[in-house]
Parts: structure tokens; C-alpha cells; sequence
């Protein structure tokens, strides 16, 4: 025979899982109303941008009038662009040739040819005059006596010691 308490235990246990279900149901349904949510603000989303799009292709006569008047806008800066092209290149075919010219006349102009020799003289000139510069400073480099000078007054100075101690020795 069962007891009271056992029932109370299965009801009790029966109870707790029922509940536990009921909590997972409730998730479920929360994620799922969540979805529908967002699924809605994308739709309605997705709805107002159409209606804007009807709007503008509604009146395909206005449409058609603002594409034409783009393409004629469009073709009049090609011209336009196209002369100023051709402007530019003439012009600076222009600037090349008179360029050139007086290039030419320079080149033939006396001055400039005793300029132009006379400054390549120059620059020879200073190459050489760095040259000797450097030739000079390492031929001084090794002619300086300076240093063998205080070498043999010291070899000197240390033979007199020398000399001096030897003589003071002798006569002791």
C-alpha cells in the first residue's frame, strides 16, 4: 500500500518536471517571438523602401525628361572638354616650337657658346683645385715631423739617464 507521503512525492516530482517543461516552452517561445520581431522590422523596412521606389518610378515621363536632360548636359561637357583639349594641344605645340627656336638661336649665339666653354673650364678647374687640396693634406699628413721629434727626444733624454747613472756609477 502506498502512502500519503509517496504520493505526495510523485505528484511533487511530476509537478517539478511539468514546471521545468513549462520554463523551456516559455524560452522557446520568447526566442521565437524575438525572430518574429526582427523578421517584422525587416519587412516593414524592406515595404517603405518600395513605396519610395514606386514613388520615383511612378512618373517614368518625369524619369525619362531628367535622363535626357543628363545625357544632353553630358554630350555639351564632351564638346566643351573636347575643344579645350584641342585648344591645349595646339598651344602647347606652340610653346614646343618657339622652344626649340630659341633653343636653336641660343645654341648658335657666341656668348652663350664662350659662357657654356668657359664654365666647363671652370668645373675642371675645381676639380683639379680639390685634387691638389687633397694631394696637399695627405702629403702634410705624412711629412709631419712632429711626432718623430718628441719619439727621439725621448730616446734622447732616456740615453742621457742612462748616460748620466753609468758615469755616476764609474766614479763610485
Amino acid at each position: 500500500m502506498m502512502c500519503f507521503s509517496d504520493t505526495c512525492r510523485t505528484n511533487s516530482g511530476s509537478a517539478q518536471s511539468k514546471s521545468e517543461r513549462l520554463q523551456q516552452d516559455l524560452l522557446k517561445v520568447e526566442q521565437l517571438e524575438s525572430k518574429v520581431s526582427a523578421e517584422l522590422q525587416t519587412l516593414r523596412d524592406q515595404l517603405e523602401l518600395m513605396k519610395r521606389d514606386m514613388h520615383t518610378y511612378r512618373d517614368l515621363e518625369a524619369l525619362a525628361a531628367a535622363g535626357d536632360h543628363r545625357k544632353k548636359r553630358l554630350q555639351e561637357d564632351r564638346v566643351t572638354l573636347t575643344q579645350r583639349k584641342d585648344t591645349f594641344r595646339k598651344t602647347i605645340h606652340n610653346m614646343s616650337e618657339e622652344y626649340e627656336s630659341l633653343k636653336h638661336q641660343l645654341q648658335e649665339n657666341e656668348t652663350h657658346v664662350e659662357l657654356t666653354n668657359m664654365e666647363r673650364k671652370w668645373q675642371h678647374l675645381e676639380q683639379n683645385n680639390f685634387v691638389m687640396k687633397e694631394f696637399i693634406a695627405s702629403k702634410a699628413v705624412e711629412s709631419d715631423y712632429r711626432p718623430v721629434v718628441k719619439t727621439a727626444n725621448k730616446h734622447l733624454q732616456e740615453y742621457n739617464t742612462i748616460l748620466v747613472e753609468t758615469l755616476q756609477g764609474t766614479r763610485n
